[in-house]
């Protein structure tokens, strides 16, 4: 008897034959890519993005990125990597329960945070003001829209362009991975113009993915926010118990579960286990319907120009108002505890110190901003440099170059940074 690998020939077979007909298959986008090269023998075109993502070093950086509560303030609390791995095992599950593509949706739920800031959702809005034109930190910048920021934008940034791997920008991945990593959450069509921002294969014109898969990311994104936000919320003591259970949807739970518990510990973990089970179920079965809705109205299988997974009309406006609750009781006391001025006069200051002393920036963050000769004539001394320095400023690709650069940082790098340039620069 002689054994031999299965190619990915077999596993395109295998998919074929065991997935729904409405799934994504991953032999029809190899060829999706914006840069052609071979496929791998072994490996489908799903399974090397989702594998190229895990190497990057945007994925790496997730670790130490702030989720909603400070890395430091307890081991716990969940980060932007532990936030994105969740989502992960939400969307494999749910997919593999809907016979869609398991290595689609796990490599859109493992890039679909690449793009976050420092500190957590402060760090976006901040970097938008800037990058809008609305602010000028006292009037340093010249104050021009530069396109805005969003964190699905740069998360597609990332992958298109920012990654530095191979002999082109960016990991070339497919179209199905990258349209799910940008609608993961709304576009803001009107308000950011990100360059080198590649809409080939996105469907940009519609606000969801066209694959099953990458709307089921987009979900499961929000239950993983929705529950892992309570738990933390629950543990750091910004909201009881008591006023959890006062929730319609924690009622059903109570009431249909059953979940008796005196110990309040196991009872908060059993009520989060109960929870998403809860979500995961309802958005599966609601989704089910209106794919079948879906293929006989249309008498098509594929490219869903529609939301089509969702959570059902009865638990919507449920899973809406558990959302408040976390906004009103847990996030913005969050914000309020972790000192979200003192993350605003970082990220202002760098960005101020980066736009009058270029040479701070790493030289190949320079590099993509500047050509070799004004890069020298910035490297010479202030008085010869000072025309250079200010046709550079003039560019947006110059501060678009700085936003990378910062939006890329850990919380603890952009922290040591800012300590650094202000002991180097007298708070200038």
């Amino acid at each position: 008897m002689g054994f031999s690998l299965r190619t990915r020939h077999d596993l395109e077979k295998i998919e074929r034959s065991t997935l729904a007909p409405y799934a994504a298959f991953s032999g029809d986008h190899g060829a999706s890519r914006l840069q052609q090269e071979p496929e791998h023998p072994y490996r489908t075109a799903f399974q090397r993005d989702r594998d190229r993502i895990i190497h990057s070093r945007a994925f790496r950086r997730l670790k130490h990125k702030r989720q909603v509560f400070l890395t430091e303030s307890g081991d716990h609390y969940r980060t932007r990597l532990t936030h994105t791995l969740e989502v992960a095992q939400l969307s494999r599950t749910m997919a593999r329960s809907m016979g869609v593509n398991e290595d689609l949706v796990e490599a859109i739920a493992l890039g679909h945070d690449l793009g976050h800031t420092p500190f957590g959702h402060v760090g976006e809005v901040v970097l938008h003001e800037i990058m809008s034109g609305r602010d000028t930190l006292s009037g340093v910048l010249p104050g021009h829209h530069a396109g805005g920021y969003k964190h699905n934008y740069q998360s597609l940034r990332v992958v298109d362009v920012l990654e530095k791997k191979y002999q082109w920008d960016g990991l070339n991945l497919t179209a199905a991975v990258r349209e799910g990593i940008l609608k993961h959450t709304r576009l803001r069509r009107e308000a950011l113009q990100f360059p080198d921002f590649e809409s080939r294969g996105l469907h940009y014109e519609l606000d969801n993915a066209i694959t099953l898969e990458g709307q089921i990311v987009a979900v499961c994104d929000e239950i993983a926010q929705r529950t892992h936000d309570l738990e933390d919320g629950i543990r750091a003591n910004f909201v009881t118990l008591e006023q959890v259970r006062q929730l319609p949807i924690i009622q059903e739970l109570d009431q249909h579960v059953g979940m008796q518990i005196a110990d309040d510990f196991i009872y908060r973990n059993a009520l989060i286990r109960a929870l998403i089970n809860f979500l995961v179920t309802d958005v599966m079965e609601a989704s089910l319907a209106r794919i079948e809705r879906f293929m006989e109205l249309m008498q098509r299988s594929g490219h869903f120009d529609a939301q089509i997974i969702w959570f059902s009309d009865r638990v919507h406006p449920l899973q809406e108002e558990l959302d408040r609750f976390i906004m009103n009781e847990i996030i913005k006391t969050a914000s309020e505890e972790r000192g979200d001025d003192s993350a605003r006069r970082i990220i202002r200051s760098l960005v101020k110190m980066y736009f009058q002393y270029p040479k701070l920036l790493p030289d190949y963050r320079l590099r993509a901003a500047a050509d070799e000769k004004m890069r020298q004539e910035i490297s010479a001394n202030p008085g010869q440099s000072a025309s250079a320095l200010h046709d550079m400023q003039q560019n947006p690709q110059f501060l678009r170059t700085i936003c990378d650069h910062i939006a890329g940082m850990t919380d603890n790098y952009a922290e040591a940074q800012y300590d650094r340039l202000k002991r180097e620069h007298h708070g200038s």
